[in-house]
């Protein structure tokens, strides 16, 4: 249980025992009036599974697969070793029928460490590195 929904528990407990008004509860809360009353209706004192969300525990709705995010690993370390993401991604669409977007394999490869080859590196103007490629 996170500290905002400890929070929550004991301020609506309170209200529920009269300690509190509805008033003072949702400005502790900063909810509304109307939020702590439906919170108030939720509340059971048996157990505290009326604080967690609803959603709690299910994966995204729009979350790529486990396997589809595998694949577009392997591609991109092998078949398709050396591409950057604008053009793994156009031929992840053209030649293996995956249309994911560009953001999306760039998120996967950027989470698995896989560099983009054609990256630029900025570098201070008076910095060592940029003084020895000058020279060389």
């Amino acid at each position: 249980m996170s500290q905002k929904e400890f929070q929550r528990v004991k301020v609506i407990e309170n209200a529920v025992a009269g300690r509190l008004s509805v008033g003072e509860a949702a400005r502790l809360l900063q909810l509304s009036e109307r939020q702590v009353q439906r919170l108030k209706r939720r509340y059971r004192p048996d157990s505290v599974a009326w604080v967690y969300h609803g959603n709690r525990g299910r994966p995204m709705p729009w979350a790529l697969p486990a396997a589809l995010r595998r694949t577009i690993l392997e591609l991109a370390r092998g078949k398709y070793l050396g591409f950057n993401d604008s053009h793994l991604c156009q031929k992840l669409h053209s030649e293996e029928n995956l249309v994911v977007s560009r953001e999306t394999v760039r998120r996967i490869l950027i989470y698995r460490k896989i560099k983009n080859p054609f990256a630029v590196i900025f570098l201070p103007p008076g910095s060592q590195i940029t003084q020895e490629l000058r020279l060389s």
